[in-house]
């Protein structure tokens, strides 16, 4: 089975994967992507599902197979029970106060004993994760620790930072909504 996922936006891509594997048992899709952001989140969806996923570039774009079933039994993944943080803005609140706030709060999240499992970034938030400065530190540090981080892939595109990233993965709408609703702590700035 091939789907032409070409030209098409966050999340579309991951949701009509996601479509096109529930509805079989077993066996091979071929996912079409010409979008570095479209790439990466439908192979860490099928990742993520225990599934066999290999990409290979076909000119201007990209053909990702994935195989169900067959020799092995695919779990489903576990819902989460880690604490996520999801961010809005580079700022906790407005201006030149908002930014020092996010140093703050960053450089002391770090120093925490508990730490959320997944942060996600969206909107202006796509700024932390491409900028220089205490923020990025404090983001590297914690994903030294083992804390994922994400930015919204169509954030990224959208403010023309895609290819930009200096921590952390693009990310999907889909996969965030999947955390968000399944986490039993979430914190949102």
């Amino acid at each position: 089975m091939n789907i032409d996922c070409r030209n098409l936006g966050c999340p579309e891509p991951v949701i009509r994967t996601k479509k096109a594997l529930d509805e079989m048992s077993e066996g091979v899709v071929t996912i079409l992507v010409n979008s570095a952001s479209s790439l990466e989140n439908v192979q860490r969806f099928a990742k993520n599902q225990g599934l066999d996923v290999r990409a290979e570039p076909k000119g201007d774009h990209h053909a990702i197979t994935i195989v169900k079933g067959f020799a092995c039994e695919v779990a489903s993944a576990p819902a989460s029970s880690g604490r996520v943080l999801f961010i809005k803005h580079d700022g906790v609140g407005e201006g030149e106060l908002g930014l020092k706030l996010m140093n703050g709060f960053m450089a002391a999240l770090v120093e925490q004993p508990v730490l959320p499992e997944k942060v996600f970034f969206v909107n202006r938030g796509v700024y932390c994760t491409t900028a220089e400065g205490p923020v990025l530190e404090s983001l590297k540090k914690l994903e030294a620790k083992g804390v994922q981080i994400f930015s919204c892939g169509a954030c990224l595109e959208f403010f023309k930072l895609t290819g930009s990233l200096k921590v952390g993965k693009s990310g999907n709408a889909y996969d965030t909504l999947h955390s968000l609703i399944n986490s039993q702590n979430l914190i949102a700035l």
